[in-house]
């Protein structure tokens, strides 16, 4: 399966980046980097917030962007409605680095998530001194142990956390753990297939004082409009806005969408499951 070839690479490239930089001298360089931004108060607004993501290609789909200059796409990004950054720093599997992430995050004000596969404390560091605001912590990928322990560390590094589930199984163990922000990842990462259905049935099982993000798979403003009759938070695009003609545009016209008069529209004609209010279980999944 992806994810566990995946996290078998990362379990070697941590090995290699651990002797090549032992985790004291980069303790030393995230203690020396700029305060980190708050990631969850940008999210914490009316409305559905956008983080933009810096993608230049995907295991699944191949290159979207071999050449994108991440500081030039943050800036358009920001300068049209943005409220957050996603940067993807794989190297392997997404052809990203953490010098995107520091000269994304660089070029603009809004924060950014360092968006890899965090499987131990020293990338948490690592993203630190690299300038992230926030990180990702995936449950698929991380048994519940470490889940906690490497949110705790996050915490005292003052970084955020996206906690990524797809399951209702793991938004259980997202809630066990307290996580503030829960990212509801619509593409499987088992198989990588894709559907917001997921956002739909996973949102009723998360209580109101957690921000919700759904991730993967939007990319029109109807997908937006259904996202914000599903009272969502925030949403991670990268593929539509990398992929787009006129990402300016794009960004814009996804910003804008959830002031749609269509958005009662879509949640009443939709034929998906809308989730009950938040807080309140729901019996769509078992």
């Amino acid at each position: 399966m992806i994810l566990d070839t995946i996290l078998q690479h990362k379990e070697r490239e941590l090995a290699e980046r651990q002797a090549a930089v032992p985790l004291r001298v980069l303790e030393r360089s995230a203690e020396a980097a700029d305060p980190p931004r708050d990631f969850a108060a940008a999210l914490r607004q009316d409305g559905i917030r956008l983080i933009a993501e810096i993608k230049r290609a995907s295991p699944s789909k191949g290159v979207f962007a071999p050449d994108l200059d991440p500081a030039a796409l943050a800036q358009t990004y920001a300068d049209n409605g943005a409220s957050a950054l996603s940067v993807l720093t794989d190297e392997r599997f997404f052809q990203g680095s953490l010098g995107d992430l520091t000269a994304a995050r660089a070029a603009v004000n809004i924060p950014a998530l360092r968006k890899d596969f965090t499987t131990d404390e020293y990338h948490i560091v690592e993203a630190r001194a690299a300038g992230a605001d926030a990180v990702l912590l995936i449950v698929a990928a991380l048994p519940q142990p470490r889940l906690r322990a490497l949110l705790r560390c996050a915490q005292a590094w003052s970084l955020a956390a996206i906690v990524e589930v797809h399951t209702a199984e793991e938004t259980a163990q997202a809630l066990e753990i307290d996580a503030e922000i829960i990212g509801i990842n619509n593409r499987n990462l088992h198989t990588f297939e894709t559907t917001l259905e997921t956002t739909a049935a996973i949102r009723a099982l998360i209580p109101s004082d957690h921000l919700v993000v759904s991730e993967s798979g939007i990319h029109t403003p109807a997908d937006v409009a259904r996202l914000h009759a599903w009272n969502v938070d925030a949403m991670l695009i990268g593929e539509a806005l990398v992929t787009a003609s006129d990402t300016a545009a794009k960004v814009a016209s996804l910003v804008a969408a959830v002031n749609l008069p269509t958005v009662d529209s879509v949640a009443s004609d939709s034929t998906s499951v809308i989730p009950a209010k938040a807080g309140i279980q729901s019996e769509a999944i078992e």
